[in-house]
């Protein structure tokens, strides 16, 4: 139940406490004074949008506060939601900003709208002209029969829409390979000849490195032998060559070594000079006898070269993208047979989950039928204590076209409000106060399955009167005894069935608008039931009229 609820600076609102009790609360005053904006203080702690004209004009912020009490079972569904009640209680914060921006908080944690949301959704449920829009709207009736399922129906439920997803997936899954194996197929023999081009020259990694450094060594091997011999007979031959120089330098250095150990240190690095430079020169004569100008090998290497240039040109800039596309069209070439066998795989495995889809569809059909049966006998007998006696009231099923998620069945609420009519949909038959008659018939009906402990109703009274309306009073009085209702009413009947009546009113404040809200005692609800009966001028009669009402409620 809602216990407390605090507003400060929403619209016309300056500032209001209210404490509520179990039963029918109900609030009144005159059209204009605000109890919409009560509504909508409610409506924020409920995850509804917020905006920044909602804020109190020259502040610059709104408060809206609900302290709510939960039993067990709530406190449960709570839990598992990630909010602990503390002493069975759940304190809900809104705090917008003039920009619109706000914060939502649980018990003092900050949530998400979306979380908000989900947790206000067990506690409270506003039945307006949107829920009379909902209720009209026939893709809403699946989803409001199968609140009725129970726990064997919402499993076998749960089971369908596994094997549903299992469906679906294996039916991607097979269009895939389908598509695959069709796009291999009309390129097939263009894959075909793509490797047997690359295979037909026998590519190996880095081999055009390699290729191109063979192709410099014969394409100047001519300036190559030069150049070595040139070098090798400076540092060789005749009296002024380089080793000549230093092997002389040497022997004299030999001389003079023995004379101090500086002589001999430069005597050991002229010796290390010496034999290295020997050994480049042996290399450089090894290095000359092994170049040999070889046109015919040069031109099987240019050949080789262009061959692997023209398949770069093609495949990729290096060998290894090469190899790595041929493997990859080799491997779709591979998958054709693959894909037949896996095709053929997956058919079989998605027909598995068809069938055992349709055995569960039916099976929850089944269900669905029993319990439309259920809420079509109760919802007459519940209408029939509204003043539709003569109503007929069916869930009419059509089998869908396709598989889905929620089964099979395509159902629609179907009623007539007058002897003689046939059945139609609701959306084509019932009135404004037809819709507010059996929407409040379907949620006395789902109150006993949904464990909702708070439902509010915004003038549910609109477009009806007289016989029907008290019907409707003696209906919110007796959904009170079990769950907290409250109701925005010009009705002097439902008020006077309230067990708490609350009066709103608007007043000139220092030139500011402000609505007030107030607990009316039993003497001024008298007074307030009086005014709805009969306006402004209030006679003795119609404060008598007011007194019976509230004696029989």
């Amino acid at each position: 139940m809602l216990k407390e609820l605090k507003i400060e600076n929403l619209a016309i609102i300056e500032k209001v406490d209210l404490e509520f009790d179990n039963g029918l609360i109900v609030l009144t005053g005159e059209t204009g004074a605000g109890k919409s904006i009560i509504l909508s203080g409610i409506n924020l702690l409920i995850g509804e949008k917020a905006s920044s004209d909602m804020v109190r004009d020259g502040e610059d912020h709104l408060l809206a506060q609900g302290v709510f009490g939960v039993n067990e079972e709530q406190e449960q569904e709570l839990k598992e939601l990630g909010i602990e009640a503390e002493d069975q209680e759940v304190i809900v914060r809104r705090h917008i900003d003039k920009s619109g921006r706000g914060k939502a908080f649980v018990n003092n944690i900050r949530v998400p709208m979306s979380s908000l949301k989900e947790i206000m959704g067990t506690l409270v449920d506003i039945v307006g002209q949107h829920s009379h829009q909902m209720l009209l709207n026939k893709n809403n009736h699946l989803r409001l029969l199968d609140r009725f399922l129970g726990e064997k129906g919402l499993e076998i439920k749960k089971e369908l829409e596994v094997l549903f997803s299992k469906y679906s997936s294996l039916d991607r899954r097979i269009q895939d390979v389908e598509k695959n194996k069709k796009e291999t197929m009309e390129k097939k023999e263009f894959y075909e000849y793509q490797l047997l081009e690359i295979d037909k020259i026998s590519l190996k990694e880095n081999e055009d490195e390699k290729l191109e450094e063979e192709y410099k060594k014969l394409f100047n091997a001519g300036k190559i032998k030069e150049k070595l011999s040139m070098s090798e007979s400076l540092l060789r031959d005749g009296e002024l060559n380089a080793l000549t120089i230093i092997s002389n330098s040497k022997k004299n250095l030999e001389i003079v070594s023995k004379y101090g150990k500086e002589f001999q240190d430069i005597l050991e690095k002229l010796e290390r000079v010496y034999y290295d430079l020997q050994d480049c020169v042996d290399y450089m004569s090894d290095l000359n006898s092994g170049i040999e100008g070889d046109d015919i090998r040069l031109d099987k290497v240019i050949s080789r070269l262009d061959n692997i240039n023209r398949l770069k040109s093609k495949y990729g800039d290096e060998i290894s993208d090469i190899l790595e596309y041929r493997n990859n069209i080799e491997e779709k070439l591979q998958l054709l047979d693959e894909n037949s066998f896996q095709i053929k795989k997956l058919l079989k495995e998605r027909e598995i989950a068809k069938k055992l889809y349709f055995e569960k569809a039916e099976k929850l059909t089944s269900i669905r039928l029993e319990k439309a049966s259920l809420i079509e006998t109760n919802l007459k007998d519940e209408l029939k204590g509204l003043n539709m006696g003569d109503a007929q009231f069916k869930i009419k099923f059509e089998e869908a076209q396709n598989m889905g998620i929620t089964g099979v069945d395509q159902v629609e609420f179907m009623i007539s409000t007058n002897i003689g009519q046939s059945l139609k949909p609701l959306w084509k038959v019932a009135s404004g106060g037809e819709v507010s008659r059996i929407m409040l018939a379907i949620k006395v009906i789902f109150s006993k399955v949904d464990n909702i402990p708070i439902l509010i109703f915004d003038e549910i009274d609109t477009g009806v009167g007289g016989e029907t309306v008290r019907k409707i009073a003696d209906k919110l009085q007796e959904i009170g005894k079990t769950t907290q209702v409250m109701s925005i009413t010009h009705s002097p009947a439902i008020a006077s069935k309230a067990s708490q009546q609350f009066y709103i009113e608007k007043k000139l404040i220092e030139n500011k608008t402000v609505t007030q809200v107030k607990k009316l005692t039993d003497q001024e609800r008298v007074q307030e039931i009086a005014r709805m009966l009969g306006g402004k001028n209030i006679s003795q009669a119609v404060l008598k009229h007011a007194k019976e009402l509230l004696s029989e409620g």
